[in-house]
């Protein structure tokens, strides 16, 4: 799965060292925030996880049906943006609609404000690097050059390979 991302959203999530994680917080921020994290979450391979975990938040420990369809849309709504070159415009609305279902949670559930800051601490670190072209991943990883493009893939860091196969015979 080839990954773009794109500007506004990611600019905010940068922002959380900035706020300050948890250290008082204004909780329009704070929402802002996790909005725009989530939306840019939804672009990445960290999606399926962010996914889930803020279905649980809205469901205070069990994954909220109706929230998980919203989340499902907002996917939904970002892929079929990425070819029309209404990605960022369609981030912002998306963003917009989530700080509205967020104010609505913390009304209801005001405890849910140190969760949702955690949650937001917890996932930015995974946007972020992907806001820098940057994959994480936990598995397989493929890069491929298609209709005279380029594909580099570079790895920092120690690679640790399960049941390496053997080597074959050598080519002279």
């Amino acid at each position: 799965m080839a990954i773009h991302l794109y500007g506004a959203a990611f600019a905010h999530v940068r922002s959380l060292d900035e706020l300050g994680r948890g250290n008082g917080m204004d909780i329009a921020a704070l929402m802002a925030l996790a909005s725009n994290t989530l939306v840019a979450a939804a672009v990445t391979d960290a999606w399926e996880d962010v996914r889930h975990k803020f279905a649980r938040l809205f469901g205070r420990g069990e994954a909220d049906p109706k929230i998980e369809q919203k989340l499902s849309e907002t996917w939904r709504q970002l892929y079929a943006a990425r070819p029309t070159g209404e990605l960022e415009r369609v981030q912002a609305d998306l963003a917009r609609d989530w700080v509205v279902r967020l104010k609505d949670l913390l009304a209801d559930h005001p405890d849910a404000e140190a969760e949702l800051a955690a949650l937001v601490g917890e996932i930015k670190p995974a946007v972020a690097a992907a806001a820098d072209h940057s994959v994480t991943a936990g598995r397989d990883l493929k890069v491929k050059a298609d209709r005279g493009s380029v594909a580099a893939a570079v790895i920092h860091g120690d690679v640790t390979m399960p049941d390496p196969s053997a080597p074959g015979p050598e080519s002279g």
